[in-house]
């Protein structure tokens, strides 16, 4: 008799289980960790979901509890339903409180999900592990009140990463510069730079066209762009197939970092300058090369070589 109970209840194990296995019409399994209420979200509603998700290699791309960013989409009627992916169709399917798991191809992932091409560094036949919990469904009239209490939450998140941030870069500048024995002049923005050859005539102003030889570097010495044929030659990073002539810019719109469209501002025809820029008048958090890294406070070698101003 006991292993008889052991056998049944063996197999209602095995009837729950599989109970929790899922599969949407576009192929996609997925397996339910937790019910809900199964409370549905109509068509033009909101649902607001904490997501976790890795890569094969277990590293975490996405953690919104962490990040406090929940991802929020609008239910589908039922034509968008039955033309979506696999993954849509996962999370179109919960109800409020459910939490599912499942595995996604790379492939389908950044192809079917997100319409992009796989990155070089990412295995197409690699798995993406969900793991996904839906926690709100919102109506058309809240919706707007979560959104804007939400962006304001971030909006102040933002703001307090920035201050703290910039608090580093001006430790991190302030050592550097003492350790050289370099006297700067810091702007209200955080902009720190020393005029090394006095020009002549008005400073540039928006929409002149201002031609500037630069060589950038980051505080470790590295130099990443130059215009200059002998710096780059010198810093070994001459490329025989690139014109070096001075760069011409419309100080004020053309699309330079914030710390240059500053720095132009300071400077008149033939002047030269060493311009120390914060990382948030940089590129921030976005890493742009082996010598750009996240934060990365650059500084910048230039020369206003001509001039010419606005055409009016």
């Amino acid at each position: 008799m006991r292993n008889v109970a052991v056998l049944m209840m063996a197999a209602l194990f095995a009837l729950v289980a599989c109970n929790n296995e899922k599969e949407t019409p576009a192929g996609q399994t997925y397996k339910l960790v937790r019910k809900g209420d199964g409370v549905k979200g109509k068509p033009g509603e909101y649902l607001v979901m904490e997501m976790l998700f890795k890569d094969g290699k277990d590293s975490v791309w996405n953690d919104t509890k962490k990040n406090d960013l929940p991802v929020v989409m609008q239910v589908f009627d039922s034509a968008q339903l039955l033309t979506a992916d696999g993954v849509m169709q996962v999370l179109q399917s919960l109800t409020k409180g459910d939490s599912a798991v499942f595995s996604v191809s790379a492939k389908n992932l950044f192809e079917k999900t997100w319409g992009q091409a796989v990155p070089p560094n990412v295995d197409t036949t690699s798995l993406f592990t969900f793991h996904v919990s839906l926690t709100k469904i919102l109506s058309e009239q809240d919706f707007p009140a979560f959104r804007d209490e939400y962006q304001a939450k971030q909006m102040a998140k933002m703001e307090k990463e920035k201050e703290e941030q910039r608090a580093k870069d001006n430790k991190l500048l302030d050592d550097y510069l003492a350790g050289k024995n370099i006297q700067t002049i810091t702007t209200p923005s955080g902009l720190r730079y020393v005029i090394t050859q006095a020009g002549k005539g008005p400073t540039a102003t928006d929409g002149d066209e201002a031609s500037i030889h630069y060589a950038g570097f980051n505080l470790r010495g590295e130099c990443f762009d130059t215009s200059i044929e002998a710096v780059a030659k010198e810093q070994g990073r001459y490329d025989s197939a690139r014109a070096y002539n001075p760069y011409k810019v419309v100080v004020g719109s053309s699309p330079l970092i914030e710390g240059w469209q500053e720095a132009l501002k300071l400077m008149n025809k033939g002047s030269k300058m060493t311009v120390y820029i914060p990382s948030g008048l940089a590129y921030g958090p976005q890493p742009r090369s082996a010598e750009i890294g996240e934060h990365e406070i650059l500084m910048f070698d230039m020369e206003m070589v001509d001039l010419k101003p606005a055409k009016k």
